[in-house]
């Protein structure tokens, strides 16, 4: 689950033409620029490039477009690799629309080494941090209606309705949101070929090996509770949103398999999103992105009350009245200004499992009394917060797989 899987055997047969077209505005910034580097690096790396396979073209955009390279440029993948490590940052404003005009124009022709004539498929890739300051639908449309796949990968803080206007249909296939903390792991692409006999492009996120465990554990309401409190600083909360982002983009989310509600907390408890607030994984894991830092004390069982009234009701989404496995995933640094074993209890009453990741917390007994029995299942006492990346594959299998022992037990009791 380190590394990007190698797709180059399953497209040795294959022939494409793809072209990038890069968001270099100065929104960006320098160190992320470096990271969408080691995305496409390692996107490409896995094509089987060459004259007669796929050829790879790049742009990138910020007030004007500057051509990095054509699509007939390079026929060896060591030099596109090489040009992309060596691609400088051109910064600018963000003229999305600007940028699709000059890729159909200058990149999708003959000239530039497009094989449209020949029947080989054509795919634009869009990677984009922010709103555009120019229009992108009618750039987009004329992209799409010249029978070019249309893909729209957002960064940072892309608009996600923007990314839905550029990229083809269906949106789920096509419209991506991307951390750049995962880059280097989450695409692959694959062709497919219709029951025509045409051949399609497919952008993959990788199948981690966690994803198969919760195949039969579809179907759960899970509510995290984030400790937002001052004594965790800014660079340990972008782990937190890191752990959050991977935990969930491993989920079957939707409204009838596996829906996710967000708390925060600190001096108060905050209602980031309920259960039935998002019914798209893509909008979750936005708002994840964005998720913002509150600071404050520690009041974890202020927390565990509130998510008890607010989230674990039908109102806010929960399914509790139709048997669906309820679960709370409590994330704290310290311990709690007030008790936690009331309200915690509460919400075991009401059929909730609560686990619990403690980072670094000395007091390990109110843990304990936090999380469900056994505690070596449903509490997780962690060095640092660098540990959640680890963390997360064990936990979500134990998550998957008790919520698969959850539903086997409640629907074959019926």
């Amino acid at each position: 689950m380190n590394g990007l899987p190698n797709v180059a055997a399953q497209l040795s047969k294959t022939i494409a033409d793809i072209v990038f077209l890069v968001d270099g505005s100065w929104s960006i910034g320098v160190s992320n620029f470096q990271k969408v580097r080691e995305f496409l690096h390692t996107l490409v790396d896995s094509f089987d490039v060459g004259e007669g396979k796929v050829q790879i073209g790049l742009i990138q955009y910020g007030s004007t477009a500057r051509t990095e390279f054509f699509l007939n440029r390079f026929h060896n993948k060591s030099d596109i690799l090489q040009s992309i490590q060596q691609m400088r940052y051109s910064g600018g404003g963000t003229h999305t629309g600007l940028g699709l005009d000059f890729m159909l124009k200058e990149h999708f022709v003959k000239s530039a080494g497009s094989r449209a004539e020949d029947g080989v498929i054509q795919v634009g890739v869009v990677i984009t941090d922010g709103k555009s300051q120019d229009g992108v639908t009618e750039a987009a449309n004329a992209i799409k209606e010249r029978g070019i796949a249309l893909y729209a990968i957002g960064i940072k803080d892309a608009d996600l309705s923007e990314l839905h206007e550029i990229a083809s249909d269906p949106d789920d296939k096509h419209v991506y949101i991307q951390s750049l903390s995962h880059q280097t792991r989450e695409f692959s692409f694959s062709w497919s070929e219709s029951p025509s006999g045409v051949a399609s492009l497919t952008i993959n996120k990788d199948a981690r090996e966690c994803v198969c465990e919760c195949r039969k554990a579809s179907v759960a309401d899970i509510v995290f509770v984030v400790d937002g409190s001052s004594s965790i600083g800014e660079p340990n909360f972008q782990q937190l949103r890191d752990f959050l982002y991977t935990f969930v983009d491993s989920l079957d989310v939707s409204v009838d398999n596996v829906r996710v509600g967000l708390a925060q907390y600190s001096d108060d408890a905050h209602k980031e999103f309920l259960l039935n607030t998002f019914s798209n994984k893509s909008e979750i894991l936005t708002h994840i992105q964005d998720l913002a830092y509150r600071k404050g004390g520690t009041y974890t069982g202020k927390a565990l009350e509130f998510i008890k009234e607010q989230y674990f009701t039908p109102s806010a989404g929960s399914r509790v009245d139709k048997g669906v496995p309820q679960i709370a995933i409590v994330l704290t640094d310290g311990e709690s200004s007030d008790n936690v074993s009331a309200p915690a209890n509460e919400l075991r009453k009401l059929g909730v499992l609560v686990y619990v990741i403690g980072i670094n917390v000395a007091e390990y007994g109110e843990l304990k009394e936090i999380a469900n029995k056994p505690s070596e299942k449903f509490l997780y006492n962690i060095e640092n917060f660098e540990a959640l990346k680890d963390l997360s594959t064990n936990l979500l299998q134990t998550v998957c797989t008790r919520v698969e022992v959850e539903l086997s037990g409640r629907f074959h009791a019926k």
